[in-house]
Order: structure tokens, then C-alpha cells, then sequence
């Protein structure tokens, strides 16, 4: 059984809550932030080809390469906060077993898909827009970023998890850090240094995930006799329960994504029917607001470690108490965010691409899409939330909603209705529809129950 370790509680019990906040979600913002320059420097990179087919066929592989975070959210996302909540009902042999069942799982999980992969690449890669042109280009890539470098990517984002529900939130960021950075250094060398074009920045994003890696190892290994952190398997009673409800609480980050890729894929369609123009500015657009939603993952999770102890702790004062201080950090990035696209949107978007047509219909787009963000991002954070606490099914639910329920069905109506403009208006009106279920869920959830809890003297 594991026993009580010198971990440093203070951040988590007692320290003044403003700074507590301060202390995990400063760390976890700006390796978002790093994360948002990492994503975009292969486009960036591979576009200064000048190669048509090898951007496109960057495209084509964008959305398979960018589901590698879901799965590590799945058992990373899910380890993090269910070892959090042992952590503050004093569970240590739980939470060391959580991360032995986050580490191992996702790496079984991951040799499965990339198995899958191996098998159905070329009808996935198809079906995702793969032509001659670029088959070989997005086959080239995908095995080396993919194949060869999922492990070390999915692996680097679950130690990342399990060092923040420690309190490690500073050493989970470094290292997030370090592969990024390293990635924009070694874009340019595989690219054009070593002519290896798309296939360089394959090697150079699998290179940087490896060091990522090797980092969280180093740091695990030097606090490894203080940190309920287990990696190497160890005899102990196999607890199904724990594993389950790992699994359930990153469900709906795992989810997540696949729900974003549906909405933007009938959102592109429907800017496909007004030309190349309407469909790049709304590229632009998308990546403009990406910001703001990374921002709404970073300081979720930033926080999502004090909530969880705390919970598991029963201090629900102090919980509430960290999520409102997290929210006002939301609330500034937001509507700085909403301000400079709203009074600059033409210059936000020739800043990405310099071409009238896409400009002037970028910034009808950017103007109008941008009034969902502060209501996105609430509504983001409100699910993760719920997941630190093990509520995942009302995280889910929201999550399915917004997207299935309300976000499509009300953007196919808006176009029908106002043409162009109204596909942009369609998310603000999905969000500001579904920010009030949010609160809804966020008062019945860290309110009204743990009232509830509080009574009954639950334990």
C-alpha cells in the first residue's frame, strides 16, 4: 500500500487562492501558448516549399495527426483528475496505481491504433482527400510523425497530466515547452538544411516529441522517491473501478475533437458554396479562434488539479473559490481576443494571407464568429471541470449538445436564411444558447450537489 510521501501540500490546502491559481494555470497557459506556435509551424515551414502538393498533403493529414492529443487526453486528461481527487481523500495507493494504469494504457492504446493505421491508411487517407498527387507526400509523413512518433508525443502529454495533479505544474509545462520550441528549430534544418521537405518536418516533430519525453522521464526519475507517480509495474490488487472511471472522466476530452472535426467539416462545406475566397478567410478565422479555445484547455487544466484535490478533499469553499479565480484569467484573454479582431479584423487576417477576395470575406467572417469565444471558452472550462470532479456525464452531455444538437442544425438554418453571413453567426448562437445550460450545469454540479453532500456529512 502506498504510504503518505513529502509532497508539497501547501499549494493545494492553504496557500492564498489567487496565488494557488496563479502558480498552475500561469505554466499551464503559456505551454499552450507555445503549443499554438508548435501546430503551425510545419504549415508555416512546409509553405515555404512553395509545393503545392506537399501543403496539400499536409492538409490531408492535419486531422489525423491532430487526434493524437485526444487519445493522450483520454487516459492522461482522466488520470489527472481522478489522481487528483485521491490525492485529497489521502488515496495514495489509488493515485499511484491511476498513473501506472495513464502511463501503460495509453501506450498499449496508442500500438493498437497505430496497428489500425497500418492496415487502413490508404482508405483513410482517401477518405480524408488524399489524391496521386499526394498520397506519397501524406504516407511518408504520417509513418514517421505517427507510427514511429506517437509514443513519445502521447506519453509526453500524459506525465505532463500526472506531474500537474502532483502540484508539478511548472515541470509539466517545461517540458511541453521544450518539444515545441525545439520543433521550430528543427523545422527549418530537416526542411530545407537536409532537403527533406514534408518527410523533414515529419522527422522534426517525432525528433522533439522524443526529447520531450526524455525530459519527463529525467524529472520523474529525480523525484521518483517523493511522487505517488508509479511507471514500472508493481504487485498490487487490480483496481477495475479506478481504471473505469479514469477512463469515463477523459472520455470527453477524447471526444472533444471528433465533435469540433464534424462542425468543421459541415462548416467548410457550406463556405465551399461561396468560392476559394470565403472558404480561406474562414481558415484564417479558425485559426484566429483557436487561440482563445486553447486558452479556455490551458487554464482548465491548469486549475484542474486544485479542483480535484480539493473535491476529493471535501473543501468545496476553497474548490469554488480556485474555479472563479481561474475564470477571470479566462475572461481577459477572451475579450482582449474579441477586441482586436473586432476593431482589426482586415489586418488580422492579411497577416495570414495577402490576398483581397479572402480578406474581405475573412473579416466579414472573423467579425461575426469571434462573438462566440467568451461564451465558448465558459462553456470549455465548465467541462473540464466537471471532469476534474468525476461529473463526466454532464461534461459529455453538454459537449454532444452544443455541437450535434444545436451548433450544426442552427448553422445550416442561419445560411439558409442569410446566406454567407449566417454561417459565421451560426456558432455565437449555438454558444450563447448553451453558455446558459453551462452555468446551469456548473451551479447544479459544484452547488447544488455538494450542498447536498455537505448535509448528508458525506465522507
Amino acid at each position: 500500500m502506498a504510504v503518505e510521501k513529502s509532497m508539497d501540500k501547501e499549494v493545494f490546502e492553504s496557500a492564498p487562492v489567487p496565488s494557488a491559481v496563479r502558480s498552475f494555470v500561469i505554466p499551464s497557459l503559456i505551454s499552450t501558448l507555445i503549443t499554438i506556435i508548435y501546430s503551425m509551424a510545419d504549415t508555416f515551414f512546409v509553405g515555404m516549399l512553395a509545393d503545392p502538393k506537399q501543403m496539400a498533403a499536409l492538409t490531408v493529414v492535419f486531422p489525423f495527426y491532430n487526434m493524437m492529443p485526444a487519445f493522450a487526453n483520454l487516459w492522461g486528461v482522466g488520470g489527472n483528475a481522478v489522481m487528483s481527487v485521491s490525492l485529497g481523500e489521502k488515496d495514495y495507493d489509488r493515485a499511484s496505481k491511476v498513473s501506472l494504469y495513464a502511463f501503460w494504457g495509453c501506450a498499449g492504446f496508442m500500438v493498437l491504433v497505430c496497428c489500425g493505421w497500418m492496415v487502413f491508411r490508404n482508405a483513410l487517407l482517401a477518405f480524408g482527400g488524399g489524391g496521386p498527387d499526394t498520397m506519397d507526400y501524406a504516407r511518408d509523413y504520417m509513418q514517421v510523425a505517427f507510427v514511429m512518433g506517437s509514443l513519445p508525443t502521447v506519453l509526453s502529454i500524459v506525465m505532463a497530466n500526472l506531474l500537474r495533479a502532483e502540484g508539478h505544474a511548472k515541470r509539466a509545462s517545461y517540458g511541453l515547452m521544450l518539444g515545441g520550441i525545439l520543433n521550430c528549430f528543427l523545422d527549418p534544418l530537416f526542411i530545407f538544411g537536409f532537403d527533406q521537405g514534408i518527410l523533414g518536418a515529419a522527422i522534426a516533430t517525432a525528433l522533439s516529441n522524443v526529447v520531450s519525453l526524455i525530459y519527463f522521464f529525467v524529472v520523474y526519475a529525480r523525484m521518483a522517491k517523493t511522487s505517488y507517480i508509479r511507471l514500472r509495474p508493481y504487485a498490487h490488487t487490480f483496481d477495475g473501478a479506478a481504471l473505469r472511471k479514469m477512463i469515463l472522466c477523459g472520455l470527453p476530452s477524447f471526444i472533444l475533437p471528433i465533435l469540433g472535426a464534424t462542425g468543421t467539416m459541415v462548416q467548410n462545406s457550406l463556405y465551399a458554396k461561396y468560392g476559394t475566397a470565403a472558404l480561406a478567410g474562414w481558415g484564417v478565422a479558425l485559426r484566429v479562434s483557436f487561440i482563445g479555445v486553447n486558452s479556455a484547455h490551458g487554464t482548465a487544466q491548469g486549475v484542474l488539479p486544485l479542483v480535484g484535490y480539493n473535491y476529493g478533499a471535501k473543501n468545496f469553499d476553497r474548490m469554488r473559490a480556485c474555479t472563479y479565480e481561474a475564470v477571470k484569467y479566462l475572461i481577459v484573454i477572451t475579450l482582449v481576443l474579441l477586441a482586436v479582431c473586432e476593431v482589426f479584423p482586415s489586418q488580422v487576417i492579411r497577416a495570414f494571407i495577402n490576398d483581397d477576395p479572402s480578406v474581405e470575406a475573412g473579416a466579414l467572417i472573423l467579425r461575426i464568429y469571434m462573438i462566440c469565444i467568451p461564451f465558448m471558452c465558459v462553456i470549455l472550462f465548465v467541462s473540464t471541470l466537471c471532469q476534474a470532479i468525476g461529473r463526466w456525464q454532464y461534461a459529455m452531455g453538454l459537449l454532444v449538445l452544443r455541437q450535434l444538437a444545436v451548433n450544426i442544425p442552427v448553422t445550416i438554418a442561419l445560411e439558409h436564411l442569410f446566406q454567407l453571413p449566417g454561417i459565421p453567426a451560426g456558432q455565437p448562437t449555438c454558444d450563447i444558447i448553451c453558455f446558459f445550460l453551462a452555468v446551469f450545469v456548473y451551479r447544479h454540479c459544484f452547488v447544488t450537489l455538494m450542498r447536498r453532500m455537505e448535509e448528508r456529512g458525506e465522507k
